[in-house]
């Protein structure tokens, strides 16, 4: 291989079934139902490189954030749960950080020849991964553990209503074979998906949308309810805008 050692490169690009960084869950495990394929390409010998992989439960996935827009670097962050309050970049998880690096923990469900099935995880389609590690738990959950400032922010939960249309097409969906999407949308919107700082996402009643798989699912937020309208035929994504980026 003539590749410097040090040099980062990406081992693959995840397909997900989130298509776009709107609506995709800020932490992995929050939508179980999630599905998501990593082939590992062909130079880093995949038959050899994830032999006894499969005999794992869980991986580390190593991801470059490659849909990032922020141009300087910012010291402070506001993450979603504490509603416009700041805490320091390196106290948060946030995917704008000086070297825009993730960190997803994800249920591997299998391994066939050259490919990774998942779930569980919180990253966009097309996401470059630069490493796979197995999850190992007597080292990896450390005993005693505290979670910081995210201990005393409460966590809001939504209740997830169908509308009667959406429920007939998600239905229908289910007899052509295309699969269950309910519980997977309802994983997705029990979590607030809008900005804190967005006055107009959140404008009582505002319907929004966001894609999965390649469905267009349109919602809005009442009184405490994620209330989904319709699931649509998939027209564009956003992502799709973007020039692809050679890592």
């Amino acid at each position: 291989m003539s590749r410097r050692r040090e040099l980062i490169v990406s081992i693959g690009r995840l397909e997900s079934c989130f298509k776009e960084k709107f609506g995709t869950p800020r932490q992995p495990q929050l939508a179980p139902s999630s599905k998501a394929k990593l082939r590992i390409r062909a130079e880093f010998i995949p038959e050899q490189s994830l032999k006894g992989l499969g005999e794992f439960s869980h991986v580390w996935l190593l991801s470059y954030f490659h849909l990032n827009t922020n141009k300087a670097f910012l010291s402070t962050v506001h993450p979603p749960r504490l509603k416009g309050k700041t805490v320091g970049v390196f106290a948060s998880r946030s995917p704008h950080r000086p070297s825009p690096i993730g960190l997803s923990l994800a249920r591997l469900e299998r391994v066939e020849g050259d490919t990774l099935y998942l779930s569980g995880v919180d990253l966009v389609d097309g996401t470059p991964i630069i490493d796979v590690k197995p999850y190992l738990p007597s080292y990896d959950a450390a005993s005693g553990a505290r979670a910081g400032w995210t201990e005393s922010v409460e966590h809001e939960a939504f209740e997830v209503v169908f509308e009667p249309k959406a429920r007939e097409q998600l239905e229908r969906l289910a007899r052509e074979g295309r699969g269950d999407l309910t519980s997977l949308i309802s994983e997705v919107l029990r979590q607030d998906l809008r900005n804190p700082r967005d006055k107009s996402q959140r404008a009582p009643g505002k319907t929004l949308e966001f894609f999965v798989h390649d469905w267009d699912v349109f919602f809005r937020v009442e009184a405490g309810r994620a209330i989904v309208s319709a699931v649509e035929p998939a027209q564009e994504y956003k992502k799709a805008r973007r020039p692809p980026l050679e890592l």
